[in-house]
């Protein structure tokens, strides 16, 4: 059916067309931490109350976000056409962000990200939904620290941060975990997402069905607690230091190293 702007596609999903496609189009993605905007957008406005990225670098070059969220889900007969160019679920309320003054529509922004990604593809549809992206940070750079206080080499923390307080200014009900996938498998144990009776086998299979590449090992540590689950985001963590960043270390006058989320979940890994 063919309804001002935009074609009906069932299941609430429409594609929208001409002018009306282009002008709630998302912003120009140009580095990583756009593309993780956008993601952390498409689970929001999908009604996610907690949203999971795991994130891994390859080869100082591969960087690879798998954004799993509590939120309604995609109908299976849905899970291609997302990544279609002008489909969205916000052709009738679209959604206009806080000091923005162009309306935009959930899920147009994932034929764009597929654009730019080596690979984009949705791995759980829903309970909970994950979608995940590869970049090739040589094609899409992320971008670079202006500080030198920061908790890692990345951006991408900092974005999810600042993205889930002006959501939060609004209507805080939404809490954002980054970390690598260890943790976030730990942290979605913990919120009773993935359910612990399953086995380490079991465990590491429902983890390769959100996209987590979790070894035999990584989930026997995660079981016996060794990994730490994940806090918000949004906050500092306790105990922390300047940037986020955990003091470790000797107090009696001898040398401290301090470690941010990133690099103390890589050692949690190892």
């Amino acid at each position: 059916l063919l309804d001002g702007p935009y074609r009906d596609l069932g299941a609430g999903f429409a594609r929208l067309t001409g002018v009306e496609g282009a002008r709630r189009g998302p912003s120009r993605i140009t580095h990583v931490e756009d593309a993780l905007l956008e993601l952390a957008r498409n689970a929001r406005d999908a009604g996610a109350a907690n949203i999971y990225v795991a994130s891994t670098l390859r080869d100082r070059r591969y960087r690879t976000l798998t954004v799993i969220d509590d939120g309604h889900g995609i109908p299976e007969s849905h899970r291609d056409l997302i990544l279609q160019p002008g489909v969205t679920t916000r052709h009738l309320n679209p959604v206009r962000e806080p000091g923005d003054p162009v309306v935009h529509g959930a899920g147009l922004s994932l034929y764009q990200i597929k654009g730019h990604s080596l690979e984009t593809r949705v791995i759980s549809t829903s309970s909970p939904t994950s979608i995940q992206a590869t970049f090739d940070t040589k094609i899409l750079p992320e971008r670079t620290l202006q500080s030198t206080t920061r908790p890692s080499k990345s951006n991408l923390r900092a974005t999810l941060e600042r993205f889930t307080a002006t959501t939060n200014a609004q209507s805080p009900k939404l809490h954002s975990y980054y970390g690598p996938p260890g943790r976030i498998l730990a942290t979605l144990l913990l919120h009773r997402i993935i359910q612990i009776n399953r086995g380490s086998a079991g465990l590491r299979e429902a983890a390769f069905g959100l996209g987590l590449g979790i070894s035999v090992r990584s989930v026997q540590r995660i079981l016996r607690g060794e990994v730490r689950p994940l806090e918000g985001i949004s906050g500092v963590e306790r105990g922390a230091g300047v940037g986020g960043r955990r003091p470790v270390g000797r107090r009696d006058g001898g040398p401290v190293l301090d470690l941010g989320e990133e690099e103390s979940g890589r050692i949690a890994d190892i």
